[in-house]
């Protein structure tokens, strides 16, 4: 497949006229399949995800092709005790995958959620063991694959083993200086 000219990719904060290009990709179950969120069945789901979810999370964006909704990326932040630390999760719809547009993203919020979040050092990613795709996304953006977490999720009606990676703020791929 084709790749994405950077220029064509963007982030943005979501809105309520992306309803249906939420559907397009979280209506579809092999994208859902990893994912936490369920499959949407209805318009009137998506519009309730944008609604509940989206738009109120402080970092939330729509992973836009030539300004259209084509997938979500979000970065979650950890609880005050563990506010070092942040979790990101994306999805992108089927038809995009093999063309450069996730690990794209994933390179975007690297270069600024450390700025955008002075106190977040590490940033984590946990990933399904038998989703190799997102495993490549996460070791070409320069994230290293802490260990295995066995059992770690439960998630579709099942347990799941997940892989851990991570990146901090003053490895070479973040871009981050860090002073004398």
């Amino acid at each position: 497949m084709e790749s994405v000219a950077p220029e064509k990719l963007s982030l943005r904060a979501f809105q309520m006229s992306d309803a249906d290009d939420l559907m397009m990709f979280m209506g579809d179950d092999r994208v859902a399949n990893f994912c936490r969120f369920d499959t949407l069945t209805c318009r009137e789901d998506a519009v309730k995800y944008l609604e509940d979810v989206a738009i109120p999370h402080p970092w939330y964006r729509a992973i836009c092709v030539e300004g259209r909704a084509v997938g979500l990326m979000c970065v979650m932040m950890g609880a005050k005790e563990n506010h070092c630390r942040g979790e990101i999760g994306y999805a992108l719809g089927f038809e995009y995958w093999g063309q450069g547009i996730a690990t794209l993203a994933v390179k975007i919020v690297m270069s600024s959620v450390f700025s955008e979040f002075p106190h977040l050092e590490r940033l984590e990613a946990l990933v399904d063991v038998e989703n190799r795709g997102s495993q490549r996304v996460l070791e070409k953006c320069g994230f290293l694959k802490e260990g295995l977490l066995r059992k770690y999720n439960f998630l579709k009606g099942k347990t799941r083993d997940v892989f851990i990676y991570s990146v901090i703020f003053t490895d070479p791929c973040c871009g981050v200086v860090v002073g004398d």
